[in-house]
């Protein structure tokens, strides 16, 4: 089985390291494209104004050829792997992660890890987004990919729907064996943004863009809440945006 890896926190990551590492002792075939700089938050954006370059990465342990970094976003590592690099190639799942932090709610948006995925799924192959939660910064980068080698056993004769693709997040310690998991909504995130403003030594101001949790809701099946219960959340995402019952309110309304 053929599989396609990237992600957002960069090729030189830990979670991508470990998901690798995982994948191939479980008998995968690993293909690895991954931006060449962390590329969190960059949601689904692609380079179209500047030249994208690729290098060859190595294992730093035995030296041995581990994947392309690319300058490019995560949504570029897909076209570019998969139409470009491994062109010859027919891939059963694009997987990327293992992302360093949750994405629950409305993470999904803003996700590059998340975005991958999503390019992935508009490229007609099935495709992962897993992301394992963070605590003090520390995410169980193990726990996540021991799961996902069980899950994808689980799956194998599954076809995805298109245009759909699964969003998986790991707690950090789950309360009860890996076997366990729950197929949940995406819930409703809410931040507030944090602009902190100063000024350089040129004179000129300059701005760092933050966010601050502000809020989420606590619904038994969604993807946060059973994350903050210590479960594993698998979420199909869909990529069609259609609201429809809201659709059917307009039409209602004008009539």
């Amino acid at each position: 089985m053929k599989i396609l890896v990237s992600n957002d926190d960069s090729i030189n990551s830990e979670g991508i390291k470990i998901l690798v590492e995982y994948l191939k002792n479980a008998n995968y075939e690993v293909d690895v494209v991954a931006p060449f700089e962390e590329a969190s938050g960059t949601g689904h954006g692609v380079t179209l104004h500047k030249p994208i370059r690729i290098t060859k990465h190595y294992n730093t342990t035995n030296n041995d050829f581990f994947g392309y970094g690319i300058t490019g976003l995560p949504a570029d590592c897909i076209k570019i792997g998969v139409s470009h690099l491994f062109s010859e190639k027919k891939y059963d799942y694009i997987i990327s992660g293992i992302n360093r932090g949750e994405n629950t709610g409305s993470d999904v948006i803003y996700s590059g890890t998340v975005a991958a995925a999503a390019e992935g799924a508009l490229q007609g192959i099935k495709s992962i987004a897993i992301s394992a939660q963070a605590i003090n910064g520390k995410s169980n980068y193990n726990l996540a990919a021991k799961f996902l080698i069980r899950y994808l056993e689980k799956i194998n004769n599954i076809d995805f729907p298109e245009n759909t693709f699964l969003n998986i997040n790991v707690p950090h310690e789950v309360n009860d064996d890996l076997n366990k998991y729950v197929y949940t909504n995406q819930g409703n995130k809410r931040y507030v943004d944090k602009i902190i403003e100063n000024t350089d030594p040129q004179g000129n101001r300059y701005y760092w863009l933050g966010i601050d949790f502000k809020k989420e809701d606590n619904v038994e099946n969604y993807d946060s809440t059973v994350l903050k219960n210590r479960a594993i959340s698998v979420t199909p995402i869909n990529l069609n945006l259609t609201d429809y019952n809201f659709l059917e309110l307009l039409k209602r309304k004008e009539k």
